[in-house]
């Protein structure tokens, strides 16, 4: 039967736009130590309740996860009939998609690498030699994986990354195994034996979740299922049960309690019902689509440059400022326009046909000798 809904390209990148909202007040705001010492008014809330706000919206490496995996789980599916693959069809796949991570890098981390050069800003300490590792380790998205020093702490993403494309293969394959099971698999697990705290693994519970809402259509089915037959109440029962789920694991969260307990759970759970109200309240909304769809489009650059603006490069001009709101649309102005700069040297630079021409390239000479 064919669906009324479909999450859609264009759905993924106005969540992402959702994301990358969270991603800056996350990182601008959500502890005193980021203000830099700078007053900063958070009108109409309190300073602490702003900042308890702020706290929750890490939750954005969750949504960049989930719909990594999602649309990672989609090409698998597409590519390869029931998730049949050799292990040679599996590593031309890994390789192929990591390629595109690193080269759709290459311009941001070329420009990073220059303006903190021009501007003497450089994070790298260690000398010439193991300096120059550094950044090629930093280029390849391994910086975090192996504790190398990065040039931003924001990278260590890139290394995560990284990790959900190499276990594709293998999460497919499991699910097609075990379905469902493996989401409770990777609970206990990641409860019980991963280490939580640690970026690389308290956040792989939205890996799973994501494999079987995309092969499963899982959110197109939530946002057409009634709870009741008449459209409006059954969108306003709709909007009161997930937003209060919502609330209370957020409120979760922002304890101790709960980050002791279910830290590994909450950073699944949360991102993935962030998700599903956003497709279903949010982003189709006339003009706020657009909106979100434009940050959207723009927030693997905004990733990576927008804590060079607020932290190293004009961490001053743009603390001083005074109100959380300015500062917030400083930073997401500033980073957009940069990212929509590189976008026209990319264009000028032929870098989509560069790449190309490198990626198969790589991937042909992977196919005849792997």
């Amino acid at each position: 039967m064919e669906r009324k809904f479909k999450f859609t390209k264009a759905d993924t990148a106005a969540v992402k736009g959702i994301a990358i909202i969270f991603l800056i007040l996350y990182h601008g705001f959500s502890i005193k130590s980021r203000l830099y010492g700078y007053p900063v008014s958070f009108w109409p809330l309190s300073e602490a309740k702003a900042m308890a706000v702020c706290r929750v919206m890490v939750q954005c490496v969750g949504i960049f996860a989930f719909l990594s995996v999602y649309g990672l789980t989609l090409s698998m599916k597409a590519q390869y009939h029931e998730y049949e693959f050799t292990g040679h069809e599996a590593t031309l796949f890994v390789l192929k998609r990591y390629v595109k991570l690193v080269l759709s890098f290459t311009l941001p981390f070329l420009f990073c690498m220059g303006v903190t050069y021009l501007t003497h800003t450089s994070r790298y300490s260690d000398g010439f030699p193991i300096n120059l590792i550094n950044a090629g380790m930093d280029f390849l998205g391994l910086g975090h994986l192996f504790g190398t020093q990065m040039q931003i702490n924001t990278w260590w993403y890139l290394s995560l990354e990284i990790l959900l494309i190499f276990f594709m293969p293998f999460l497919v394959r499991f699910y097609k195994r075990y379905g469902w099971l493996m989401v409770f698999m990777f609970l206990l697990i990641g409860s019980f034996m991963l280490e939580k705290h640690v970026h690389l693994t308290k956040y792989l519970l939205v890996a799973p979740l994501a494999v079987c809402f995309a092969d499963q259509n899982v959110l197109e089915r939530l946002r057409e299922f009634h709870i009741v037959k008449n459209a409006v109440l059954n969108k306003l029962l709709k909007f009161i049960l997930s937003t209060g789920a919502l609330y209370v694991l957020c409120k979760m969260f922002n304890t101790q309690w709960g980050i002791d307990h279910f830290e590994f759970a909450l950073n699944g759970v949360i991102p993935v019902l962030i998700v599903y109200w956003s497709y279903e309240f949010v982003i189709g909304i006339p003009g706020i689509r657009q909106i979100l769809q434009f940050i959207g489009k723009h927030s693997a650059n905004i990733f990576y440059i927008h804590t060079f603006i607020r932290a190293v490069w004009l961490r001053d001009p743009t603390y001083s400022l005074g109100h959380a709101a300015v500062i917030w649309l400083f930073i997401l102005v500033v980073s957009l326009a940069l990212s929509i700069l590189l976008g026209v040297v990319q264009k000028i630079i032929r870098f989509d046909k560069f790449s190309a021409w490198i990626s198969n390239s790589i991937i042909s000479w992977a196919d005849r000798t792997l």
